[in-house]
Parts: C-alpha cells; sequence; structure tokens
C-alpha cells in the first residue's frame, strides 16, 4: 500500500451497443466492454456506469456477470494478465487511480461481439 486509503473498484462486464455521437469503435456497431468504476456497493457504480455509458453514447444492452472486485492500487498487475496486448492504450496506473478518486468510470478495451 502506498500509504493512502484503498479504493474499491468494481470491475463491471456491459453489453452495450452505438449510439449516434459514440465513442466505441467505428467497426463495432455493439459490443461488451468491461467497465471499472468506484462505489460503496455493486448498485452505486453500476448507476455510476449507466450516466457515463449514456455521455459517452453507449447504449447498455444488459449488465453481465460475474461483477468482480479489485483495489484500484492492483490496476497495472490486472492490465498486465487480462489486457497485455492493449496496455498502451489504457490509462497509466496513476491516470486510473486518479481517474477512481474522483469518481470517473473508466472502460476497458471494447470487444466485437461475433
Amino acid at each position: 500500500m502506498k500509504g493512502t486509503k484503498l479504493i474499491k473498484v468494481f470491475i463491471i462486464p456491459v453489453h452495450v451497443t452505438r449510439l449516434d455521437k459514440s465513442i466505441m469503435p467505428t467497426d463495432l456497431s455493439e459490443a461488451y466492454v468491461s467497465c471499472y468504476a468506484t462505489g460503496a456497493t455493486y448498485v452505486d457504480a453500476a448507476k455510476r456506469i449507466l450516466s457515463r455509458l449514456s455521455d459517452d453514447g453507449l447504449h447498455p444492452q444488459k449488465f453481465l456477470q460475474p461483477v468482480y472486485e479489485m483495489n484500484a492500487e492492483n490496476w497495472a498487475e490486472h492490465v498486465g494478465e487480462k489486457w497485455m496486448q492493449y496496455a498502451s492504450s489504457l490509462p497509466s496506473q496513476i491516470e486510473f487511480e486518479e481517474a477512481m478518486q474522483s469518481d470517473k468510470v473508466v472502460y476497458g478495451p471494447f470487444g466485437s461481439i461475433a
């Protein structure tokens, strides 16, 4: 621990579709994306994610299972295990912790639906 309070992060996978002005890659009309958000509970994090999805031009079709929890300080390790090939396009450890401290939502890579 780095001397700061541990920040609990919920990892919630969501099936999303594109709205008119969307941040989703243009070659996708729908995708799976892991959303990372803080909250006292899963429900709090899910509400934060719903708001952000709409702001980013994404329509949630379904929240998926399983939902995971991690400490924000474990982001770099998580990316190394789960998203190594996308690491350069994801936030750094410091950027991720700052986003979580600011109650923002971070997206993992968008995965196409076959």
